[in-house]
């Protein structure tokens, strides 16, 4: 049984069981093994959610990560809302949705975890901003893959090497979030193309941009 049919038979489920509210759920699969995210709001609903997703076909394990909040009406909006960004940040492949937790009181949002890039933590704001019923967005998430200017110019350095006239190739790094632009002097194509891929490798840059210069040197 596929991870998408065991996820679409645990949601009925949920749907099926009258102690549940599954538009507050949101259900991960992936190997059989079985994720619940969200809120619900009591010890009961969390304890019938489990036991049902259990019960399906096809779960080999599970891990119950629900929140147990008490709602009133406001408080089952919140949730609905909850389950929709946390849906959202999963259908994207380029958000590691499970690092990042997700709270949200009053249709504000709050983002909480660490990701690798700064793009992945500006993304996970911008699919949040754009699930209806969110009011504002307050961006929690850390980054734990800076990128070194240091670091990026020993790459550059090293990927030179002796093919480079020593003193001649004048570069410069500089760094934005994960972004970096290489600017100066180099003393020809090759060695643009050369210190370009070379900080392109460094630990966590994201994007490249050049602003080299190639000026022969004079023989």
């Amino acid at each position: 049984m596929s991870d998408l049919s065991v996820e679409r038979s645990i949601m009925q489920a949920l749907a099926d069981n009258p102690r549940v509210h599954p538009d507050e759920i949101v259900v991960q699969v992936h190997d059989g093994a079985v994720v619940l995210r969200g809120s619900v709001g009591s010890p009961v609903q969390r304890v019938e959610a489990a036991r049902t997703a259990r019960a399906v076909p096809g779960v080999d394990a599970l891990d119950d990560q629900l929140r147990v909040r008490l709602m009133g009406v406001d408080g089952r909006a919140d949730a609905d809302t909850e389950a929709a960004v946390l849906d959202a940040l999963i259908a994207d492949p380029e958000v590691p949705a499970n690092d990042i937790g997700v709270e949200v009181r009053d249709g504000n949002v709050t983002l909480r975890g660490m990701v690798a890039l700064y793009a992945q933590r500006d993304r996970a704001e911008r699919i949040a901003m754009a699930v209806p019923g969110v009011a504002a967005v307050d961006n929690h998430v850390r980054v734990w893959l800076t990128v070194s200017a240091d670091d990026v110019a020993e790459h550059v350095t090293n990927a030179l090497g002796v093919d480079a006239i020593v003193g001649a190739d004048q570069i410069t790094v500089t760094v934005v979030d994960n972004d970096v632009t290489l600017a100066g002097i180099v003393t020809s194509p090759e060695h643009r193309t050369t210190a370009l891929a070379a900080a392109a490798r460094a630990p966590g840059v994201e994007h490249v941009n050049d602003a080299l210069t190639v000026r022969s040197h004079p023989s």
